[in-house]
């Protein structure tokens, strides 16, 4: 089997010429393409990763912008642990779209290491990148998010913000988020109780059951109250 760097190198060559493209970037899209097929071609259970991925991961720390967010988002397709030190180190990268795909990578890769590395950026990020980390706590499923992930929900103002918050708290699936989610049933934005109602029916809170009623019959928001409806079939069927 080719390596990276050599797949890459036949990909970039034309016919008796073999020299490798300018395009850094695209260089590296290519690159990246060509280890996803290589892990691909190994087969989908494989449990171990492939030799070239260390290439990949270095890449985090390239001069150029668009090289490290092809590889932020490309390492999280992986799901590889082995990227987890490299991608917690680009939190915090000087590029606000690097940091949330480095987030979202983590997310994916599930690996506890980040959780506290995460939760310290959580209260520090601009609007976009918290979203992404809100998620990424969920995904991982680590209790120690669940206080930090509340009082977004509770208390920040940016109402795209406590969505993420609101769906993040159903990733995680403690129990400890439902009266917080109950409450959050009469948040003034149609996104945060759609996403707490979401987030209800995955944890199949009976406790909520009244308020899902309320908001099922009565909410302004017509996805709102399909939402509840849906989480109160669900809840019922359990």
């Amino acid at each position: 089997m080719l390596s990276t760097a050599t797949a890459l190198s036949a990909n970039c060559s034309t016919e008796g010429n073999t020299k490798p493209t300018k395009d850094k970037a695209l260089a590296t899209v290519i690159s990246a393409v060509l280890l996803l097929c290589l892990v691909a071609a190994a087969g989908a259970a494989r449990d171990e990763p492939p030799q070239d991925i260390q290439y990949l991961i270095d890449l985090l720390e390239s001069p150029d912008v668009t090289e490290r967010r092809d590889v932020a988002r490309t390492l999280g397709v992986m799901g590889f642990d082995i990227a987890t030190p490299g991608l917690i180190g680009a939190l915090d990268d000087d590029d606000a779209k690097v940091r949330l795909l480095a987030a979202e990578s983590l997310g994916k890769i599930g690996d506890k290491r980040a959780v506290e590395p995460l939760l310290e950026k959580l209260p520090y990020e601009e609007d976009g990148v918290q979203r992404y980390i809100l998620g990424a706590l969920g995904k991982i499923g680590d209790a120690r998010a669940l206080e930090p992930m509340i009082g977004i929900l509770e208390n920040e103002s940016v109402a795209e913000v406590r969505a993420s918050a609101a769906y993040g708290l159903g990733e995680l699936g403690d129990a400890g988020a439902v009266d917080p989610l109950i409450k959050a049933l009469g948040d003034e934005d149609q996104w945060v109780r759609l996403e707490a109602c979401g987030s209800l029916r995955k944890l199949k809170a009976a406790a909520a059951v009244p308020a899902l009623r309320r908001v099922a019959d009565a909410d302004e928001n017509e996805q709102v109250r399909k939402a509840a409806a849906t989480a109160l079939e669900v809840i019922g069927s359990d």
